[in-house]
């Protein structure tokens, strides 16, 4: 009885023995995994479009329509929206910045300026959309985005939009995210 007794009393604690060394490999395991940094998103600022309506040519003191304006606007913040709800860009906030900006648009006969903004306001890209409104029936939507570390062009893309609708807008700042924002995000 004595033999039985002790190689039932080795064989419960070689398993305890074995339990406890897993058990203390798996927290191991999770506390360096939990120690690991996660993939930070890069942060991006959105300044606000510039707009060249062709209609308005040639007249100096002409200013852009309070519907194009709204539009501009509305495409912005759906950008930021997408970049938000899928968390691949984290926005940053530009409303410290106003002065900045104002004084610095249009940001499309700037040169780059916009990278000084946005490194200020701690993001690690720039990003500018230009809207080259041909005629109320044809409209090109532009975005680019530059490394505020170097100031290099990362991203250049246009989408035509065929109208003039907040929903056409919409619609051609949706593709330009699908297509070509979510496709070089999902090469990497």
């Amino acid at each position: 009885m004595t033999d039985k007794f002790l190689a039932g009393k080795n064989y419960l604690l070689a398993r305890l023995t074995l339990l406890a060394i897993i058990g203390v490999t798996f927290l191991g395991l999770t506390f360096i995994a939990s120690a690991q940094p996660a993939m930070a998103v890069p942060k991006i600022a959105i300044l606000p479009f510039d707009i060249r309506d062709a209609e308005l040519e040639g007249d100096p003191f002409a200013k852009p329509k309070d519907t194009d304006i709204a539009r501009m606007r509305l495409v912005a913040d759906e950008l930021k929206k997408l970049m938000e709800s899928t968390k691949t860009y984290d926005v940053v906030d530009l409303s410290a910045y106003e002065a900045d900006i104002e004084k610095a648009a249009p940001f499309n006969k700037c040169d780059g300026c916009e990278v000084e903004i946005a490194k200020k306001a701690g993001a690690d890209l720039a990003l500018t959309g230009f809207v080259d409104k041909l005629s109320d029936a044809l409209i090109s939507l532009q975005i680019f985005v530059r490394d505020t570390a170097t100031g290099e062009m990362k991203k250049t893309m246009s989408a035509e939009v065929r109208g003039n609708t907040d929903e056409l807008w919409l619609h051609g700042i949706r593709y330009l995210w699908k297509n070509r924002f979510m496709a070089e995000a999902d090469k990497k």
